[in-house]
């Protein structure tokens, strides 16, 4: 018997944690947004509303990376009132999509009643691919080749190359005919028997008169 009552009271909390969750209606869960090149900071709203007939608070928020924080509106949400949520994403040095996970939890309940999502695009203005070459003993004696792509709505042109000329030959080719690829390097050292570590640099300019650059880092390994 004290088997079969621990039984159904761990029942009866699953279902108080999922009447509670089925009560609480959100306006979204998911909020897709794409910063500017000049933005730090940036933010989404969800909205949840209370639509049982007894008040919940909202214990905590908790985010699945450093870079998101959160603030609650009010975390007491009577019956029929609602509150407001927002994510809080900091760029730091991110680049491309971030997946950042809220999750919801309330009062006495060990589970979240909800998970929100906030993907945040960051635009890659000059994005180089690799972003590492290397030469050692397994690998073929030959050049290696960058593909440099623009975001042309910030950067339409590339201005300058810049490397240790005394330790590497680069050259440049003509992108796809798309355009999809703005231009093509091809990256060698001068001598595969001594060790060598640098960085290539790739600088661009926009219309406006933005500038962005991308790091290409080789590794010679005799």
């Amino acid at each position: 018997m004290p088997a079969l009552s621990k039984i159904f009271c761990l029942l009866f909390l699953m279902s108080s944690t999922l009447f509670s969750a089925s009560e609480l209606s959100w306006d979204t869960t998911i909020v897709e947004i794409e910063m500017e090149p000049d933005q730090e900071e940036v933010r989404a709203s969800f909205t949840v509303t209370n639509k049982g007939d007894q008040a919940v608070r909202v214990a905590r928020i908790q985010t699945s990376c450093g870079c998101t924080g959160s603030v609650v509106d009010r975390k007491i949400i009577e019956p029929g009132a609602s509150t407001e949520i927002i994510g809080v994403f900091n760029k730091g040095k991110r680049q491309g999509l971030n997946r950042n996970r809220l999750e919801v939890f309330l009062d006495s309940e060990p589970q979240p009643v909800a998970t929100l999502q906030m993907n945040v695009q960051i635009p890659t203005l000059i994005e180089a691919m690799p972003q590492i070459v290397y030469w050692n003993r397994q690998s073929s004696r030959s050049s290696r080749k960058i593909n440099l792509t623009l975001d042309k709505r910030y950067i339409d042109e590339i201005v300058a190359v810049d490397y240790d000329r005394k330790r590497l030959t680069v050259t440049q080719e003509a992108g796809d005919p798309t355009g999809k690829i703005a231009r093509v390097l091809v990256i060698e050292p001068k001598n595969y028997e001594e060790t060598y570590r640098g960085t290539v640099t790739v600088r661009g300019i926009g219309p406006d008169g933005r500038k962005a650059e991308a790091r290409v880092h080789t590794f010679v390994q005799p």
